[in-house]
């Protein structure tokens, strides 16, 4: 007999990722490689119904046939900006289930009723080791505060979801080192799988002439930006009567923060061109129209989406080594750390009118190492 396995979620699965992006993209990819063998329930958090179309071997549950309101939020719950928020309050009665994958690390919150199953925690990343990356890194008191605050309450959820998994699986190195190293888990990285959406698209050329298209693609907060996107937009602004004929910005997502939206402000004043987009439908096309993707972060964990699906699209990008690490096929070409190291590569394309996106070859070999395949070898052979 199948053992019966339910994939504990709080996001819908969607192939496009909608609004939320990431998060519900990696669900997606993960349940498309099921072995069509496996007997796998869904449950996703509060959803009686889904939209997303499911890979048919996977049986989608309504939240209410399994889960149940049980406890009131503790003061925990009531804080703001907690992590926790209802979660805690509800008990999934797990009795017809061998295995239970919990994905994110925070569906080890809930209350399992009746559990003799084998856990398995796909944690994405690690939430403690971004939050002590964001303390040390950035430079804002307030923010560093915020981190602490989220490095505690993170470590508690993270300790619950390592402590009651057999294994626990990360799409970032240094996630699942963290893991092993602090919880002494068994915690097994695989790369994060390349959405073949991009595969319809191409970038377009940058001909002789035409402004090079700066692209900023969404993400950049306060805490995950703030900072060094600050002292980049400074030193466009700087060298904006020299740049407003060279360069053209596409800005996807809502300015965060207040500093931020007064620079960019300031920059347009000064003649460079910026679009501004809230939401792209369909974010590979969006993407497949800039000549150059830049993603400045201070801050983050696993593999960033927005990385993979460039370099696989051949655009050419910078990023920081956060931007871009656990991609293959990265050149240092793509790499910047400080506001300098970002103007210091953007006028070498400039001055050479060249682009550095992978050639061909680099692309099928990015694919093949990000392959979805691995999934179904590396994770959902290792649970049968």
């Amino acid at each position: 007999m199948t053992d019966k396995i339910l994939f504990i979620s709080l996001y819908e699965p969607s192939k496009a990722g909608e609004r939320i992006g990431g998060p519900v993209i990696l669900a997606n990819d993960i349940l498309s490689v099921t072995n069509p063998d496996l007997n796998v329930d869904l449950i996703v958090y509060k959803k009686e119904k889904i939209m997303s179309e499911l890979p048919e071997h996977i049986n989608f549950v309504s939240w209410s046939k399994l889960a149940n309101r049980t406890k009131k939020r503790n003061f925990l719950g009531m804080l703001p900006k907690n992590l926790y928020h209802d979660i805690p309050c509800y008990t999934i009665d797990v009795q017809a289930y061998h295995k239970i994958i919990y994905y994110p690390y925070f569906t080890a919150l809930f209350l399992l009723k009746n559990c003799n199953a084998q856990i398995y925690t796909i944690g994405m990343d690690s939430g403690p080791m971004i939050y002590l990356r964001g303390f040390v890194r950035h430079r804002n008191l307030i923010t560093r505060a915020f981190c602490l605050y989220g490095f505690m309450q993170a470590l508690a959820i993270d300790k619950k979801a390592a402590g009651v998994s057999e294994k626990v699986f990360t799409v970032g190195k240094a996630d699942a080192e963290f893991y092993r190293a602090v919880y002494l888990a068994d915690a097994k990285y695989i790369p994060h799988p390349i959405t073949p959406l991009i595969d319809g698209y191409s970038p377009i050329e940058w001909n002789k002439g035409e402004k090079l298209r700066l692209c900023f693609p969404g993400g950049l907060t306060r805490y995950y930006a703030s900072g060094l996107m600050d002292d980049l937009i400074r030193l466009f602004i700087k060298r904006s009567e020299e740049l407003k004929n060279k360069i053209q910005i596409s800005f996807l997502g809502k300015i965060r923060y207040k500093q931020l939206k007064n620079k960019m402000d300031h920059l347009s004043s000064l003649g460079v061109m910026i679009e501004y987009t809230e939401f792209a439908e369909d974010f590979e096309e969006y993407l497949s129209k800039q000549h150059l993707i830049l993603l400045p972060l201070v801050n983050g964990g696993g593999t960033k989406n927005k990385t993979l699906s460039s370099l696989g699209m051949g655009l050419d990008m910078i990023g920081t080594s956060i931007a871009m690490e656990n991609v293959y096929g990265v050149r240092k070409e793509h790499v910047a750390e400080t506001a300098e190291d970002f103007m210091r590569l953007i006028d070498l394309r400039i001055n050479q009118h060249k682009l550095y996106g992978l050639k061909e070859e680099e692309i099928q070999r990015l694919k093949s190492y990000h392959s979805v395949n691995h999934w179904r070898k590396y994770f959902w052979n290792e649970i049968q």
